[in-house]
């Protein structure tokens, strides 16, 4: 009798164990099927903006998004979008831009993206050539708002010509 009731109880102890095991795998391909969700929505929202796409920034961004400028200044969802649709037809089209070291980590809705942008070349802003050539370490915070991710906030820091080398 002691020995089914131990039997049964290794049973019930490695059926729980097997269960919780996969319960973790099916959150951790939950977590990096989101991380890739998110690297993807990045890439899209860089795409965006050099292309002047507001429509696709307005899919993105949620309606409270709010991101800190390397100079300090706070632009809205709403600024940033009346920027992209104010400026000039092919005023970026001399820039490139590449996002690089992306790290996403999830936290069940919300997530945290880290990354390097570096932009290069000249804006056509409004008969004011301005180049620029500059590199920023930045942070995007995403949430999961009605099945889907959007960017809710980000902050840029500009890196100093010692560290863009």
């Amino acid at each position: 009798m002691v020995v089914r009731v131990v039997m049964l109880v290794a049973v019930i102890a490695l059926t729980w164990s097997l269960a919780f095991a996969q319960d973790g795998q099916r959150k951790s391909t939950q977590i990096r099927r989101g991380e890739q969700e998110i690297e993807k929505l990045e890439r899209q929202r860089f795409n965006a903006y050099l292309k002047l796409d507001a429509s696709t920034l307005e899919r993105i961004m949620s309606s409270d998004y709010a991101s800190v400028c390397a100079d300090g200044q706070v632009v809205t969802k709403a600024q940033e979008l009346e920027g992209i649709k104010s400026a000039p037809a092919g005023a970026l089209s001399s820039l490139s831009a590449t996002i690089d070291q992306l790290s996403v980590r999830q936290f069940g809705l919300s997530a945290v993206l880290n990354g390097t942008l570096i932009v290069k070349g000249k804006i056509d802003w409004f008969q004011k050539p301005i180049n620029i050539n500059a590199t920023f370490r930045y942070t995007a915070v995403y949430v999961k708002k009605q099945g889907r991710w959007r960017v809710v906030a980000s902050q840029f820091t500009r890196m100093d010509e010692s560290a863009d080398k």
